[in-house]
């Protein structure tokens, strides 16, 4: 059988290897990439931006935040460590996308992160506190925001806790 001299099969051996490779490949961490000297001293947490997009009934809402990792291990950005709590006192869950990996900040490093949440209609009628390590942002203020005005698919960004449309 020759069938390892046809040029077909060769090119199909030499693009399956190099589609297989690139899916082991990893994403680029961004908190490999930032510097440890701008973030300010008086808060270790610090908001960016917050990105609220809906999906009909639902919304997941995408935080950048700044975290300054002041202890001698490194910080998975995920529960326990990580949480955010809204009016009623209750965990919002994380939306979690299985090809990505949860955000991570190494040891006595500072790193910005995107932290992602889903979040139901009665989440939004109230503040929303994002906790990590013990330190507390306010993420929204108690201002109701009405999902049903917002459009959907159609992103809403914030850089404060003052939300308003």
């Amino acid at each position: 059988m020759r069938i390892f001299q046809r040029f077909e099969v060769w090119l199909l051996l030499i693009v399956g290897g190099i589609a297989i490779w690139w899916s082991f490949q990893t994403p680029p961490n961004p908190a490999e990439n930032s510097s440890g000297a701008e973030i300010s001293a008086d808060s270790p947490l610090q908001l960016r931006r917050c990105t609220l997009e809906r999906d009909f009934g639902n919304a997941r809402l995408d935080l950048e935040v700044r975290y300054k990792n002041s202890s001698p291990r490194p910080l998975s950005m995920q529960a326990p460590d990580v949480r955010l709590v809204n009016g009623a006192g209750k965990d919002v869950p994380p939306f979690i996308l299985p090809v990505e990996r949860p955000p991570s900040i190494e040891a006595q490093t500072t790193g910005d992160v995107r932290l992602r949440f889903w979040l139901e209609k009665a989440d939004l009628t109230g503040p929303l506190t994002l906790e990590i390590r013990g330190q507390k942002l306010e993420v929204k203020n108690g201002t109701a925001l009405d999902l049903e005005k917002l459009e959907n698919a159609k992103p809403k960004v914030w850089t404060s806790a003052a939300w308003a449309l």
